[in-house]
């Protein structure tokens, strides 16, 4: 069972800045702007012209940050949270649905502390790059 990288995500103190410095700077493109499902801060999923993809969340709190890894569906997305959960990753929470996204996720912590998402898409999601496929 392969788990692809996804995006990573940021936590940033002025969502419009960074948001405005990754597009200016950085050649990136929003994909969707939205707000955290715990927070309800701002958030902005943005893409490369390679593809790859930066979440920045508005906020301080260092434990917004995280790393996602992408299933190929929600059967192998449940099977990788609980192999994870199996092999010591802390369950942060079990998978659930992000419609905004049009996606599925779960969240764990790693051994060493770190915030680890997964996340399956819908074909329709916001969230899919089009002409890179979906990283």
């Amino acid at each position: 069972m392969t788990l692809v990288l996804d995006h990573v995500a940021l936590a940033v103190p002025d969502l419009e800045a960074a948001v405005g410095r990754h597009v200016a700077l950085l050649g990136h493109r929003v994909l969707r702007r939205g707000t955290h499902v715990v927070t309800g801060a701002g958030i902005a999923m943005l893409a490369g012209v390679d593809g790859a993809k930066v979440e920045l969340i508005e906020g301080s709190d260092p434990d917004l940050a995280h790393v996602a890894y992408r299933a190929a569906d929600r059967a192998a997305l449940d099977a990788a949270h609980a192999r994870l959960c199996a092999a010591g990753y802390a369950e942060l929470s079990a998978p659930f649905r992000l419609e905004p996204a049009r996606a599925w996720t779960s969240f764990v912590r790693d051994p060493a502390g770190h915030r680890v998402q997964l996340v399956v898409y819908d074909p329709d999601s916001p969230d899919l790059v089009p002409g890179g496929g979906t990283s």
